[in-house]
């Protein structure tokens, strides 16, 4: 844990040069957040932002200590992912040998962490959340029960949802807990208020600067309300899949299945079995176990509104410490199992560094330090470095991977367009009214911005009148390669 995991992941984040490679991802916007609050924008008032800004302020005090530098957000995902594997590490020690608990956390990494390499905001919560269950997991003494409310409170300043997951899960398992112990019912209920008194007073306490700015009507709006405009892309076959379900994609889309099916069947076996031996004296680890599928199976609930793979893999750590647990628990086959999963372990990590370095890159030097991208990104970046200037205003209406490697700025309220609900009509207004104010030179424009993300809800776009704008007031300079439009003001 203290040399592999730290490798592994360097080894597929910078090149042998030392060099970082350019990551994409959902952890982009978060970077972009970080360097307009970097340039002194506050969130909600300046840039929209759906979530709560914890993600946001961990990379925003990376960028103050080292600057806004493409190597400081790689090392953010490599120190992220050593910490969850050694929370992984940690919790399946309670519940295993550690040398299975050692081969839990390194199927995490290669299999789920290491092939995603996106720190997004729902590994900050995921982190938070298992910190919170193994704080208690020894005991369940006044302290710790405050302490992993602190925790699940700062889970929810990175994802809503998250931190209630959790306390939903500890409340059930410390009631678990009492059926099974026959403790005084007022030990469960002080056990209970203290755990949600910590977790709110904690949220409260972490939003309580941006409530004094913008008020609580405001910030509801945007962590509660604006949500239920969001669409997640669904496959044709299986929601949130990267492509649709046929035979010739199988061996693709094994990986992801394998993860869509585990979860839903591991945590109710697991479950079931605690329930089964729950008056056992012999039966080892009952109340850690509930504790872990209880965990997940809320986590799980959680993300089915919207499911898609990222989503499922970013829960999927409690999943993979039961997996092992069940696979060893019969004496006969855990000699098996740890074979098989190290040849497992050993074949992922050798494939995903095969695949990292097999792929046609180039090192660019950009205002955002050297970094190693893509053939086709790189003539996309090295014309813009050539026709802007670090600082100035620029729109990539469709996606932001070119403000940190640029430092090029947002000029416009939101993040990006998008041709469906989420772009609300009052703020395409505003981004026309804001790019007229600033001048903005150049837009970035994406073809599938052309038309409704779905073709059966035309209603729900709202970007007819920046279609117009943009064909009134600026003119096409040049098609780049993935068919992505400059545009440039007249």
């Amino acid at each position: 844990m203290f040399l592999g995991a730290p490798l592994y992941l360097y080894v597929n984040l910078f090149s042998l040069s030392n060099i970082p490679f350019l990551l994409g991802g959902d952890q982009v916007y978060f970077w972009v957040y970080a360097q307009r609050m970097l340039s002194g924008e506050r969130v909600f008032q300046d840039f929209f932002q759906c979530k709560p800004p914890g993600t946001d302020l961990f990379y925003l005090a990376l960028f103050k200590l080292f600057g806004p530098r493409i190597w400081v957000t790689n090392a953010a995902v490599l120190l992220l992912g050593v910490a969850l594997c050694w929370i992984c590490f940690s919790i399946a020690k309670r519940l295993m040998t550690p040398g299975l608990a050692l081969l839990a956390a390194s199927l995490f990494l290669v299999f789920v962490y290491g092939r995603t390499l996106n720190a997004t905001h729902h590994w900050f919560s995921l982190l938070g959340t298992l910190c919170a269950i193994r704080i208690v997991m020894p005991a369940r003494t006044a302290l710790r029960i405050a302490a992993a409310g602190v925790m699940l409170g700062i889970a929810s300043f990175c994802t809503q949802t998250a931190g209630v997951a959790g306390l939903l899960a500890l409340l059930l398992s410390f009631g678990w807990e009492w059926l099974s112990s026959k403790k005084p019912w007022k030990i469960l209920f002080s056990q209970g208020a203290l755990l949600a008194a910590a977790f709110g007073l904690a949220l409260a306490a972490l939003n309580a600067p941006i409530i004094v700015k913008i008020g609580w009507s405001r910030l509801w709006y945007f962590l509660v309300l604006y949500p239920q405009y969001l669409t997640y892309w669904f496959g044709r076959w299986f929601p949130g899949l990267p492509e649709p379900v046929a035979w010739h994609t199988l061996p693709h889309l094994a990986p992801y299945l394998f993860v869509y099916l585990l979860l839903p069947v591991i945590y109710p076996l697991v479950l079931w079995r605690c329930w089964h031996n729950r008056t056992n004296p012999a039966f080892r680890c009952g109340t850690e176990l509930v504790l872990v599928a209880l965990l997940g199976t809320f986590l799980l609930l959680d993300k089915l509104p919207g499911v898609n793979w990222l989503r499922l893999y970013c829960i999927s750590m409690p999943g993979f410490i039961l997996l092992v647990y069940e696979a060893a628990r019969p004496p006969r086959l855990r000699r098996y199992v740890v074979i098989s999963g190290w040849v497992i372990v050993l074949c992922l990590a050798v494939g995903n560094i095969w695949l990292r370095y097999r792929q046609g890159q180039v090192v660019a030097t950009l205002p955002g330090g050297k970094v190693v991208l893509s053939v086709q990104k790189y003539e996309k970046f090295f014309w813009l470095a050539q026709h802007t200037s670090p600082g100035d205003f620029f729109l990539q209406a469709a996606w932001h991977d070119t403000y940190l490697p640029l430092d090029l700025r947002n000029p416009i309220f939101l993040d990006i367009l998008l041709a469906n609900e989420e772009s609300r009509p009052e703020y395409v207004e505003l981004a026309m009214r804001q790019l007229d104010h600033k001048q903005v030179k150049y837009i970035l424009w994406s073809p599938q911005l052309n038309h409704p993300n779905d073709p059966t809800r035309p209603l729900e776009d709202h970007l007819g009148p920046f279609r117009t704008y943009l064909r009134s007031h600026y003119r096409l300079v040049r098609v780049f390669a993935d068919r992505d439009e400059l545009w440039q003001r007249i």
